[in-house]
């Protein structure tokens, strides 16, 4: 193939869809609308299948050496503390779960995939470029930008998130869903948060209607806390709307005191909220030679730790399905056959999950699909 692929969007799903296509010997070029690609977001937990797939992709000993491993992974009565539910704590440094999940700060993991990319071809990223349309007959693809230009590509990979434009153009404007829930979340430097880290490794506080997780990164540098909770209104739809301290302090009253001592430290100019969306699972994810992936394709509720994971199972198995050869179209229909039934079920299993969290300490309910299914899937490996 000697037309590149073209892929919209230099987030996680675009980067390591951008490496796996690489790795195969195809051509890419990646274009973000962001003028540079910063310090963003805080932590994020990479479970067993995330894992798996960049550990294909050749990044086993640049992730581990960036991430922190859970300790314990356990459930907590919000305002007793008292133990709800274990993952790893009875069996420190046994279980194989532990070793595939990696606990690292977002941008520390964007770093490691630019690096990646960036080794196998140092001009492949471009930033500045907003979508703003696109055009395919049977030799490829153009895409124009709204800051005028154009590139021709053989394929068009949307990594461009929940709101991507890319789908909208295939299939029509349609705002998400807004779920419910607003999301806080703050990073605490380990000298402050120590006094309050009365149970190692990751903790989730559950109360009705809200939660609060926190868990390590960057060695044990920070605590990264994300709390959710339930709101009837979404605040002005923003990654970095910045939370008071009374504001914070509120959503805590009366729970235990570690977690007030936490927000207590939360660092105001650090501190941020952004409301939760999702959209409803999506049917088809192709149109020819144009091809959704991540967020575009698929955005989920985290209660189940899997966006991110989604993202990255999406882009190793586009790798593999290129690798396989055939035309654009048919590798694109391959590749949407081989993931949309998955994502569509995890989609769903988010919804349902952020339900069950939402009843709070007492609840009986459980999914019926367990986490270890879950989490026995490998991108690198599954049938396709």
């Amino acid at each position: 193939m000697t037309e590149p692929i073209i892929i919209m969007g230099a987030g996680i799903g675009g980067l390591t869809a951008a490496l796996a296509l690489l790795r195969q010997g195809v051509p890419v070029r990646i274009f973000e609308q962001a003028r540079a690609i910063g310090d963003v977001g805080a932590g994020i937990s990479l479970g067993a299948t995330a894992s798996r797939g960049l550990y294909s992709l050749g990044l086993e000993d640049t992730l581990r050496a960036a991430s922190d491993a859970p300790l314990a992974s356990e459930a907590r009565h919000f305002r007793t503390g008292a133990l709800l539910a274990h993952g790893f704590a009875d069996r420190p440094g046994k279980a194989p779960e532990r070793h595939l999940t990696n606990q690292i700060h977002r941008a520390d993991l964007f770093a490691l995939l630019l690096a990646a990319v960036q080794a196998h071809d140092a001009d492949a990223l471009r930033l500045h470029h907003r979508f703003a349309s696109a055009t395919q007959d049977a030799s490829g693809v153009t895409v124009h930008f709204a800051e005028g230009g154009c590139v021709r590509g053989a394929a068009l990979i949307g990594c461009d998130g929940i709101k991507s434009r890319v789908r909208e153009q295939m299939f029509g404007a349609k705002e998400p869903r807004f779920a419910g829930r607003l999301v806080y979340r703050f990073l605490v430097p380990i000298e402050a948060a120590r006094p309050f880290l009365s149970n190692p490794g990751t903790v989730s506080y559950v109360a009705p209607d809200r939660s609060l997780l926190r868990y390590a990164v960057r060695h044990g540098r920070l605590i990264n806390c994300v709390a959710f909770v339930r709101s009837d209104q979404p605040t002005r739809e923003s990654w970095t709307e910045r939370v008071d301290a009374d504001e914070l302090m509120a959503i805590f009253d009366g729970w235990h005191p570690d977690v007030r001592g936490l927000a207590a430290a939360a660092p105001r100019e650090g501190t941020a909220k952004w409301p939760l969306f999702d959209r409803d699972p999506l049917p088809v994810w192709i149109d020819r030679r144009i091809a959704l992936l991540g967020d575009a394709a698929h955005p989920m509720l985290p209660f189940l730790g899997l966006g991110a994971a989604m993202a990255i199972e999406d882009a190793v198995v586009l790798g593999r399905v290129f690798a396989e050869g055939g035309t654009p179209e048919d590798v694109l229909s391959r590749y949407a056959r081989a993931r949309a039934p998955r994502a569509a079920e995890m989609l769903l299993a988010s919804r349902e999950q952020a339900e069950i969290y939402a009843e709070g300490p007492d609840t009986k309910r459980r999914l019926a699909t367990t986490h270890a299914e879950r989490m026995r899937y490998d991108p690198a490996t599954v049938a396709l």
